[in-house]
């Protein structure tokens, strides 16, 4: 059992940090189109230029960056990334990152600064990128030029003329969506943005195939572990702006040929789906247990099942949420004390 104990919150693969920052990274210092002016004639009306992440691929580090300038574009600030002088601003991301089976999963605090390094404010967002994302090619092609185009008429520009919308592009705005909300807010003092965000809201439901009391447990220990991450739970009002999370337990005995004393596999799948029931994301745990040492009460073994599953599934929550505009977390939780 100790055994097991150890080692239950290791079911989700990954396969090490890549790095976990400790001085800011500078990094791309002098690339970029340095003879270029077009996009620094507005230094005087606030720009900011945005870094790319050292503890990234070079492609996707850029990607990263011109998502990040895009946001802010549209959000009216003046923003650039590919060039590494000027700015009233400077925007640093500061990254780490974990590889994992299905690509990596990525914690980013963008750094606000002056030009002479003093830090003005900070602001963080959780997600997970594909393999062929982490390793995506830098983009093509020069910075959109245009520093303040709307949103709605970039979408139907693209529409009217034919053009597939990028799906690296597409999954990196997700991606700084909720952070360019708290930059603007650092720049402008305007709340409206942050207050007009929805809150994301967790209801845990359809628990099952647990034997003893594992299903409650499960939800009981989940619950509790997202809420102490500041992530609403509410399993009654259900609307347009929830999720669902649901776990299906599997707990079957092992063969004995195959083991010396006898014990139960225990899978665990975990799902979150939209309200209309279409899939957002999973993740599974397999592990082994005693043979019947499930089949009253879980106990710990709930506890450290779901701390292993909630450790993951926040980055994934925060993408969803990025992706469909919401905050992870309630305002009085997310916005920067003034």
């Amino acid at each position: 059992m100790k055994s097991f104990l150890r080692n239950f919150g290791l079911v989700v693969l990954i396969l090490g940090p890549l790095g976990a920052c400790g001085d800011l990274p500078r990094p791309f210092e002098g690339a970029g189109r340095e003879g270029d002016p077009s996009l620094l004639e507005l230094r005087d009306t606030g720009t900011v230029r945005v870094e790319g992440g050292e503890d990234l691929p070079e492609g996707a580090a850029k990607h990263l960056a011109r998502a990040m300038a895009r946001a802010l574009r549209s959000r009216d600030i003046p923003a650039y990334s590919d060039s590494a002088i000027g700015g009233d601003y400077i925007l640093r991301p500061n990254i780490t990152a974990n590889l994992i089976d299905t690509g990596a999963s990525v914690d980013v605090t963008w750094v606000l600064m002056r030009p002479d390094g003093l830090a003005i404010d900070t602001t963080s967002a959780q997600g997970q990128l594909a393999a062929d994302q982490w390793f995506a090619p830098s983009p093509t092609g020069p910075e959109e030029g245009s520093l303040a185009v709307p949103k709605e008429l970039v979408e139907k520009v693209r529409d009217l003329g034919g053009i597939a919308q990028d799906p690296q592009q597409e999954t990196y705005d997700a991606l700084v969506a909720q952070s360019a909300d708290k930059i603007a807010y650092m720049i402008t003092g305007d709340r409206t943005a942050l207050r007009a965000a929805p809150v994301m809201k967790v209801a845990l439901i359809d628990f099952a195939g647990a034997p003893g009391d594992g299903n409650a447990a499960l939800a009981r220990s989940a619950g509790a572990l997202l809420q102490a991450k500041g992530i609403d739970i509410d399993n009654t009002d259900i609307g347009d702006h929830s999720v669902i999370l649901s776990a299906t337990t599997q707990v079957t005995p092992v063969d004995k040929s195959k083991s010396k004393t006898p014990v139960d596999r225990v899978l665990i799948e975990w799902v979150i789906m939209d309200v209309d029931g279409s899939e957002l994301g999973q993740m599974t745990q397999n592990n082994v247990v005693p043979h019947g040492s499930l089949d009253a009460r879980w106990g710990t073994i709930a506890s450290l099942a779901a701390q292993a599953a909630v450790e993951s599934l926040e980055g994934v929550l925060g993408q969803i949420a990025n992706r469909k505009q919401w905050l992870l977390r309630g305002d009085k939780k997310t916005a920067m004390a003034r």
